[in-house]
């Protein structure tokens, strides 16, 4: 995993084992990240509620137990890490078919985030993701817990069937090339 710059300002939550305490664990978190003050544009706190309330979900909803939360704040970027106890292989997007409800929640996590990936931890796994300022990085990047690495370029890769799932969610429609 790349270095990283210690946080300035950090959050933990626990999150319920019931995927009806996802929406108030997502308003929790925007309100903390709100509370900090922080120099982010009203687009990148919208996506992260949405890409909140994405990995929240997966872990309680997969997992069937409760989730830890830690929000934090390096100078440049907000990093969600959600962690659960389950000790399953981890997660990486998915292709759904294009009349399936879900499956595409890491599709936008890897769209969306400036960064993101997976990694084990002590007590189970944790999916984490980071967003800021656009013009902090070019290019997108993930991570998986051996420190692979994958570029995604600026625009949005999308896989089939992924636009309207994310018309629905985010109100608009990617460009595809």
């Amino acid at each position: 995993m790349p270095y990283r710059t210690p946080a300035l300002k950090s959050s933990v939550l626990r999150v319920p084992s019931d995927t009806a305490a996802v929406p108030e664990a997502r308003r929790r978190v925007v309100a903390v990240v709100r509370g900090w003050c922080l120099p982010l544009a009203e687009d990148t706190v919208a996506t992260l509620e949405l890409l909140a309330g994405e990995v929240i979900a997966n872990a309680v909803l997969h997992t069937r137990e409760s989730c830890r939360v830690t929000v934090t704040w390096d100078g440049t970027r907000v990093r969600l890490e959600a962690e659960d106890a389950v000790r399953r292989p981890l997660p990486l997007p998915t292709s759904a078919p294009p009349d399936e409800e879900g499956g595409r929640g890491l599709q936008l996590v890897a769209g969306l985030a400036q960064a993101w990936g997976s990694r084990p931890t002590a007590y189970g796994k944790s999916v984490w993701f980071e967003v800021g300022d656009p013009s902090s990085s070019s290019a997108r990047t993930s991570h998986n817990d051996h420190g692979v690495e994958r570029r995604f370029e600026a625009a949005h890769q999308w896989l089939p069937g992924a636009g309207p799932v994310c018309k629905a969610l985010t109100g608009f429609l990617p460009q595809t090339a």
